[in-house]
């Protein structure tokens, strides 16, 4: 009975180990910077940019070539996915992506992995 009890304590503290060692990997990337690389047209399809239609709704403009050589940074960690991890992003300056909206979303592995992104010197 007492080696199920220490093997239990055990698993305890592994697992508790475990859960804060992704904890100190996901605050290393909130607040790294990143600059935006150009793509044709609006083929950004791992930063996660609102349509045309609904950036003109709102009152922006739809320019996706005025965000290439923009720096942005992450805020915050979304949500965790299998294939990859979801982030906030803001822009860097403190202006508004398109005129209207303050943050996008995007998952940030795919996005350097494809050009979209890549890390800021």
């Amino acid at each position: 009975m007492k080696k199920l009890i220490h093997l239990s304590k055990l698993m305890f503290l592994f697992c508790f180990f475990l859960s804060h060692g992704q904890e100190i990997t996901q605050n290393e990337t909130v607040g790294k910077v990143y600059v935006i690389n150009a793509k044709s047209g609006n083929a950004y399809t791992h930063l996660y940019f609102p349509k045309p239609n609904f950036i003109l709704k709102k009152g922006g403009f739809a320019d996706y070539d005025a965000l290439v050589g923009k720096k942005i940074k992450v805020t915050k960690i979304a949500k965790e996915k299998d294939s990859g991890t979801i982030v906030t992003f803001e822009l860097e300056n403190g202006t508004k992506f398109f005129g209207t909206y303050k943050v996008v979303n995007g998952n940030i592995e795919k996005a350097i992995e494809n050009g979209e992104i890549s890390p800021a010197l």
